[in-house]
């Protein structure tokens, strides 16, 4: 989690357990959806988990659009992003990239990479190197992290075209020979 904050700019902040004061909006919020949302709650109409998340969805969303006097007569959301550069969005074409899972592989002599016993063929040029690879949780896509930090997908073995692929050959036993 540390890793995919710092990859987007972010960092992960945890209060110290048993400090209340460090965590009186959290809690202010949990006791007013106690006290407004929870007391009106009869689990009885509800017949699905989708419908009960549906209610407090609807709930959430007008607590976050009505006035509070607290916040001068502006609803949280108003208040929100009445400061734009308190915050930042990411662009929609980098959310994916950005939040990829990441491992390190050995590259065989034969640019075969193994991730959850599945064979993937990389570029030649990383034989016998370690490297790396960012992946969707799905296995769908998968990624070399190049040097310069930009991503080149890899793809399933072909056993097939792997096999007649040019190799440097190493001669143990020539001796000086070039």
């Amino acid at each position: 989690m540390e890793l995919l904050a710092a990859g987007i700019g972010s960092v992960l902040h945890f209060d110290q357990p048993y400090t209340p004061t460090q965590k009186a909006k959290i809690q202010r919020w949990f006791r007013t959806m106690k006290d407004q949302w929870m007391a009106s709650l009869d689990i009885r109409d509800f017949h699905s988990l989708d419908e009960l998340r549906g209610n407090l969805l609807a709930y959430v969303n007008t607590y976050n659009n009505s006035p509070h006097s607290s916040l001068k007569g502006k609803s949280p959301q108003e208040r929100f992003f009445s400061e734009p550069e308190c915050f930042h969005r990411l662009p929609e074409d980098a959310l994916d990239k950005d939040f990829l899972l990441e491992i390190e592989r050995r590259v065989s002599a034969d640019s075969v990479i193994v991730i959850d016993q599945v064979e993937y063929e990389v570029d030649c040029h990383f034989a016998k190197q370690r490297i790396k690879l960012r992946y969707s949780p799905d296995l769908r896509d998968i990624f070399i992290v190049e040097a310069d930090r930009t991503l080149t997908p890899i793809r399933l073995l072909n056993k097939t075209e792997n096999a007649f692929v040019k190799r440097q050959k190493i001669h143990l036993c020539r001796g000086d020979e070039s």
